[in-house]
């Protein structure tokens, strides 16, 4: 019924897609009685994961990747409290911080297309610049605070958790929309594409691939900005220890739905949905199963390298540039 060829071609999709299958079944099984409210709370945890690897898939479609997006939620966050608590907590506050975040995180984004590209570096190395930089503004905002983690005064988590879930999903669904529309419809989506396959035959086509790596990493930096919203409204604090590790676990949740860390013409939008709802409901299962914590992270380790060889077809190296 399928040929040799069929599954060659659709080698990624179908372990992606396996993958789903299987975390979702062992989540089943083991949610029983409680599988409605497992439903939401995989949900919301899902969320943010899920708005920042539809963001990513622009840049990862390029076959780079931005290494500071933890740090950058951490800072993000912090300042969301701090202007929304100067402003006695007020609605007007919070919305003053989510447009100043917003407005860092488009100059972040310009900053790492454009400087890696002036100076000729990998953009990898603009990203570790970020890290480090936004990791000591982390350290130096909270110290400022006198606290390890501060709360946000205002009200923005509706106290009805069906409520609650209903607007996470609303917001996923409106951004993997948006992105859908933009990566498969605009010549954003074909650029950058384009690039990730061969930068060079990009370039002698016509492509202004500096414009087009600016494009892709501010409208990542939209993304970054509105899931450092979405992760302040579930959690309502943050410290000096917000949003690490969140690199990295993009990074997961695009491999495991089938986005190839070499980017180019089989990139998919999809691939950041299967992905983070694999990643997490792997995380919940095992987590069910009563795996310990560091066991989780070997397992999710072996998985995460096995996957890369895997799915990269490049021969100058396995991970982006």
């Amino acid at each position: 019924m399928f040929s040799k060829a069929f599954f060659k071609k659709h080698v990624y999709d179908i372990a992606a897609y396996a993958g789903l299958a299987a975390t979702f079944i062992l989540f089943l099984i083991f949610s029983r009685e409680n599988l409605s409210y497992n439903v939401g709370t995989v949900l919301q945890a899902a969320s943010a994961y899920a708005i920042l690897s539809l963001g990513a898939v622009f840049v990862y479609s390029m076959g780079f990747m931005d290494v500071s997006i933890g740090q950058q939620i951490g800072v993000y966050s912090i300042l969301m409290i701090l202007i929304s608590n100067k402003m006695g907590g007020s609605i007007a506050g919070v919305v003053l911080g989510f447009v100043v975040i917003l407005a860092i995180a488009l100059v972040c984004g310009a900053f790492n297309g454009a400087v890696a590209v002036w100076l000729k570096l990998p953009s990898i190395v603009t990203s570790l610049f970020l890290m480090f930089f936004f990791t000591g503004a982390q350290l130096l905002l909270m110290e400022s605070t006198g606290n390890n983690t501060i709360s946000i005064e205002a009200s923005i988590k509706p106290s009805s958790r069906t409520a609650y879930n209903w607007i996470i999903l609303a917001a996923i669904v409106l951004v993997a929309l948006v992105v859908t529309f933009l990566f498969n419809y605009t010549k954003l989506g074909k650029y950058t594409k384009a690039i990730g396959a061969n930068e060079v035959v990009a370039a002698q086509s016509g492509i202004n691939t500096t414009r087009w790596k600016v494009i892709a990493y501010m409208t990542f930096g939209v993304c970054v900005a509105i899931a450092s919203f979405i992760m302040l409204m579930r959690t309502g604090t943050a410290g000096k220890g917000t949003g690490g590790g969140y690199a990295m676990d993009v990074m997961i949740c695009l491999i495991l739905g089938g986005m190839p860390l070499s980017g180019g013409m089989v990139s998919k939008v999809r691939s950041a949905l299967i992905g983070t709802f694999t990643y997490v409901l792997l995380t919940n299962d095992l987590t069910t199963m009563g795996v310990e914590l560091n066991y989780i992270n070997f397992v999710k380790a072996i998985i995460f390298i096995i996957i890369i060889l895997i799915t990269c077809r490049k021969n100058n190296g396995v991970l982006p540039r």
